[in-house]
């Protein structure tokens, strides 16, 4: 208890002192801890939302791009590919699944994503609330896009052209929400989900002139990319090779592209940990330094308490307010 008391009696009566050495400290652990955690939850959260995608098939273009928009819709897409290549490769006997997605509209900022409910069988989505889609022009909402659009069942909406703000709204084609998404934490809670028809029936009504401009965009329809799953590990060394050597389309593996995407954050998140671990540093070096000045400033007088026999004296005086 003595030893508490002296010490908490010392740093009271030095309170500028202590406080700024607790700032420090406090500031290099806060930053250390704060980074370790956004680390973790950055790649809990890209694992989540790769896992069973073995490769993203679209237009030629960047990679990068095609993983950052296909999977985690963060990006504008490289362009689109026509649906009769997408649909060959389902033919291809290393490919398992194929899972189409067409993208094109949003509704203030949230992107609608046309699809196959395949896309929510392999998140594992579950209804919160209604039904999947039956028919063309259905939605379901992702968690996090119900909540902050403020719709619910039954209530209807109309897109607008591209995936930001400011876009044309295609108000001749009201979509109508049957469901929403139970939160997952997938990309799946920011999305609002829909037959793949029905961003097709959008388009082709908006820039279609006649019937027969209708019949030849229905023949020549496109995707934006596709999501595939390997039937074997083996497919990973020559599916890639066979799409972009062999089609018009390019194969990006989402493993690769996370890992080069991180490895260029880890550039910043280094600097960033040397900076919170010099200011821990720091704190501690300067309380090191000011503790040293203070000692030697204070060893003539305690040698004369010493020779003068008032040993007993010292730590209090040590303590003593105003005491440099």
């Amino acid at each position: 208890m003595k030893t508490l008391s002296l010490a908490w009696t010392y740093l009271w009566s030095r309170p500028l002192s202590a406080a700024l050495n607790l700032l420090l400290l406090s500031l290099g652990l806060a930053s250390i801890t704060f980074l370790l955690l956004v680390s973790a939850q950055l790649s809990k959260a890209f694992e989540r939302d790769l896992q069973g995608i073995d490769v993203v098939v679209g237009a030629k273009g960047s990679p990068m791009q095609l993983i950052l928009s296909g999977v985690f819709h963060i990006d504008v897409p490289p362009g689109n590919v026509p649906l009769k290549a997408v649909q060959e490769l389902q033919k291809h006997p290393m490919v398992a699944q194929v899972i189409p997605i067409s993208l094109g509209d949003s509704l203030h900022s949230f992107r609608i994503v046309g699809t196959s409910t395949d896309y929510l069988t392999h998140y594992q989505a579950k209804l919160a609330q209604g039904q999947l889609w039956t028919q063309p022009m259905q939605v379901v909402l992702g968690a996090t896009a119900a909540h902050k659009l403020g719709l619910t069942m039954g209530q209807t909406f109309v897109g607008t052209h591209g995936l930001g703000e400011g876009g044309h709204a295609h108000g001749d084609n009201v979509y109508t929400v049957v469901g929403i998404l139970a939160p997952s934490g997938s990309v799946l809670d920011r999305l609002i989900l829909t037959d793949i028809t029905s961003v097709w029936k959008v388009h082709e009504d908006y820039t279609a002139v006649d019937d027969e401009d209708r019949q030849i965009m229905i023949d020549e329809r496109e995707v934006t990319m596709a999501l595939v799953r390997y039937r074997s590990p083996l497919a990973a060394v020559s599916f890639p090779r066979y799409v972009n050597t062999s089609t018009e389309m390019q194969a990006a593996a989402p493993a690769l592209e996370i890992t080069r995407l991180l490895r260029m954050l880890g550039l910043g998140t280094d600097v960033l940990r040397a900076f919170a671990g010099q200011c821990a540093s720091a704190g501690v070096i300067w309380r090191c330094c000011v503790c040293w000045v203070r000692h030697r400033a204070k060893w003539r007088p305690c040698c004369c308490w010493r020779r003068c026999g008032w040993v007993c004296w010292l730590p209090w005086w040590e303590c003593w307010p105003g005491r440099a």
